[in-house]
């Protein structure tokens, strides 16, 4: 019952969603009615040296567990796909 009256919520808030979006309002506001429990795409750009930062600040100890795994894998993508330079980066974190 629970879940029924979830997809419920989200259905409604994807159909408002598109809705916005028909009336040509931008997607940046329009997804205002999104509730945070919908699956949505980020698209998140930046040089080599940058994602390394956000790596090593948010695989620290004392960041939340949730973005820990996040930057964790984030840094095994950027592992398989720079395997050289993303080693020289992270060999400073020793």
């Amino acid at each position: 019952m629970v879940t029924e009256e979830v997809d419920e919520v989200n259905r409604h808030a994807l159909e408002t969603y598109k809705f916005l979006l028909d009336k040509g309002v931008c997607p940046e506001q329009a997804r205002m009615v999104l509730p945070q429990s919908m699956l949505t795409t980020v698209v998140w750009t930046g040089s080599l040296l940058s994602w390394f930062h956000m790596y090593k600040l948010r695989t620290d100890s004392h960041t939340q567990l949730e973005t820990q795994e996040y930057a964790n894998t984030i840094g095994e993508y950027l592992a398989d796909l720079y395997p050289h330079s993303w080693a020289a980066l992270c060999k400073h974190l020793l």
